[in-house]
């Protein structure tokens, strides 16, 4: 069976999805999975093993997917017409998606938003399997191949800390981070800070926050490809994060995580994994550090 499964959006719109391929291939003899979806996920993604081959959603053709005439790319067509099921996780308000799909496809189509309805209580991912008829696996779990590329100095004393998200409004504050990562400090543990292009300028002010780091206790990971990120974050003792795709990340690789909710709903949008703990702010923007240190403490005994 090959099933081609077009998922736009954000690393953690994405990740939320790969529990429903596992509970899809739990269910069916599938052969094949295509995923469609933004190229810089697709090293991480193929190496789940769940995804079998990676197009880029960003590629001109795929916006035939939305004109009146149809579907006319002739790779495409090949590629649809190879497939049992085509699931698009995208509105459609005018029907034109599946229309054009099941135009180009003699198998099973499902069209349907990206995400529950506001105020539904549902988790994105359990919404995403009940459109496929689907139940979530109860434990979540990623595993990685080997990586055939140098690493991060294994250490599995780790505490990896991932202060950004796509979203500013979503982080925590960058002194509460500071504190946070002292108190590790003073427990000799060590730190992997990890930042993306995106988080540039909040990790040169929390830099700016932190003393000169005792030896050994801090190591940077920064602007490096999401497959490394994923190998490094395999080789932690613990993960602290917002709620940011890297965090979805730690917790569906098994690595016990604290997801800080500063705006978001967790309903909606909380990790899934094997050890996940949640802290939510109860009121929009505020949460304090000694909340986060108490919610750490195990880590620090």
């Amino acid at each position: 069976m090959h099933i081609c499964i077009i998922r736009p959006g954000a690393l953690g719109d994405t990740l939320l999805a790969l529990p429903v391929i596992q509970a899809l291939r739990e269910h069916k003899t599938i052969e094949r999975v295509t995923f469609v979806g933004q190229a810089a996920f697709a090293p991480l993604l193929l190496a789940t093993g769940l995804v079998t081959s990676y197009l880029d959603y960003e590629d001109t053709c795929w916006g035939q997917l939305f004109l009146p005439q149809g579907i006319r790319h002739p790779e495409l067509r090949a590629l649809l017409a190879d497939c049992q099921l085509v699931v698009c996780w995208l509105r459609d308000p005018d029907g034109l998606i599946t229309q054009n799909l099941r135009a180009a496809t003699p198998g099973r189509v499902v069209v349907t938003p990206g995400r529950p309805g506001e105020h539904t209580g549902m988790h994105t991912s359990t919404y995403l399997a009940s459109t496929l008829g689907l139940t979530l696996p109860a434990e979540p779990h990623l595993t990685l191949a080997p990586s055939t590329t140098p690493q991060v100095e294994a250490n599995p004393h780790f505490f990896a800390i991932h202060p950004g998200s796509g979203g500013a409004r979503k982080c925590w504050s960058l002194q509460g981070y500071a504190e946070v990562i002292q108190a590790l400090w003073q427990h000799d543990i060590p730190v992997l800070l990890l930042a993306g292009p995106a988080d540039s300028d909040r990790l040169a002010e929390l830099r700016q926050l932190l003393p000169t780091p005792p030896p050994g206790l801090l190591t940077l990971l920064e602007n490096a490809p999401l497959l490394q990120v994923a190998h490094a974050l395999q080789h932690c003792w613990a993960y602290l994060g917002n709620d940011s795709g890297v965090t979805h990340l730690a917790a569906l690789l098994g690595i016990p995580t604290t997801a800080l909710f500063i705006a978001s709903d967790p309903r909606a949008w909380h990790p899934l994994g094997r050890s996940v703990q949640i802290i939510a702010a109860q009121e929009l923007g505020v949460l304090s550090v000694s909340e986060v240190l108490t919610a750490l403490e195990s880590f620090l005994i």
